[in-house]
């Protein structure tokens, strides 16, 4: 996802250097001095989304710039948080920033980070930082869903709705900002379904990554969902097909009875997904999810912008990290 135009890498620079102007801003006392708690990107994935749905809306790049850096911060105290919630100890193949300064600096931080992404965000307008709040509000509702699902069978439509709220929310923010930013109100309701689709695939992707992907690649602690009990597709799948159903029960009541920091049973029920296809076909639901969105941005105004938002949306689902 680091391929694009010379212009979507001039903007993709603009943003990480407001991110670091605004990180700069920050007393280093509170973060034990050294590197900023943020500021470099990861894979910007909200941020090249954004620019190349204002590409597409007609919208100027400017101003999907400034949905972008909002976007990268909130996405960053939720990556602060999300890292207390599970222990992590690597982020981005380095370590998390609960490892380096402890859990209770770091989810101060991430309170921290987030005020600045509604400060951020009053500067568009008033109206955008509430919306974001409220995105926020529904993206913490999604994370407490997965956290009152772990070790429990539930079912498909509660997955979907649980993965919506916690990662679909922010691309759906992103993508309704972005409309607006680019003038476009008779589309808000398709860029709102394009950025739900978006995380949603997003997130499909990245848990078949924690059962796939080389350590090394990722740069995340392996197996950390599955070896905590959180619910993904490939698990549902497995349960929902008859030949897999049994073992795979089996092996997630011997991961929830399993000491912590035994990866025992959960290196098998992560052999048997793969094995089984269980993987595959989740990254195919995800494919076949994100494709509903072309119908939509085959509506869009600048038609030669549509196929690289497109493949971009494909790439949120093939990626290997």
């Amino acid at each position: 996802m680091r391929t694009g135009s010379p212009a979507t890498a001039g903007s993709v620079a603009r943003i990480e250097a407001e991110l670091a102007r605004i990180a700069g801003g920050l007393d280093p006392r509170l973060y034990g001095g050294g590197v900023p708690p943020f500021g470099a990107l990861g894979k910007a994935s909200r941020s090249r989304f954004a620019l190349l749905l204002a590409d597409a809306l007609g919208g100027p790049r400017r101003g999907a710039e400034r949905v972008a850096v909002c976007a990268e911060l909130a996405h960053s105290a939720s990556l602060m948080h999300d890292d207390c919630v599970d222990l992590a100890l690597l982020r981005r193949g380095r370590p998390t920033l609960n490892e380096r300064l402890g859990i209770n600096a770091s989810i101060l931080l991430g309170d921290l980070v987030v005020s600045l992404a509604f400060d951020e965000a009053w500067k568009i307008s008033p109206g955008s930082a509430r919306s974001l709040a409220d995105s926020v509000r529904r993206m913490v509702q999604g994370a407490l869903l997965e956290e009152s699902y772990r070790h429990r069978r539930v079912s498909r439509d509660e997955f979907l709705e649980m993965i919506s709220l916690k990662t679909g929310e922010l691309f759906r923010w992103t993508a309704v900002e972005t409309c607006g930013s680019a003038g476009r109100p008779e589309l808000l309701e398709a860029c709102a379904e394009i950025g739900r689709l978006a995380g949603a695939s997003f997130q499909l992707a990245d848990d078949v990554l924690d059962l796939e992907a080389d350590p090394a690649v990722s740069g995340k602690d392996p197996l950390k969902d599955v070896s905590e009990g959180k619910i993904t597709l490939p698990v549902i799948l497995a349960l929902e097909d008859a030949a897999a159903s049994g073992p795979a029960a089996a092996l997630l009541d011997e991961l929830a009875a399993a000491p912590p920091g035994d990866l025992g049973p959960a290196m098998r029920l992560a052999a048997l997904l793969r094995e089984r296809g269980f993987t595959a076909a989740a990254r195919d639901e995800a494919d076949a999810l994100v494709r509903r969105a072309f119908p939509l941005t085959a509506k869009f105004p600048v038609r030669e912008a549509v196929p690289a938002l497109d493949g971009f949306l494909l790439s949120l689902v093939r990626r290997d990290a």
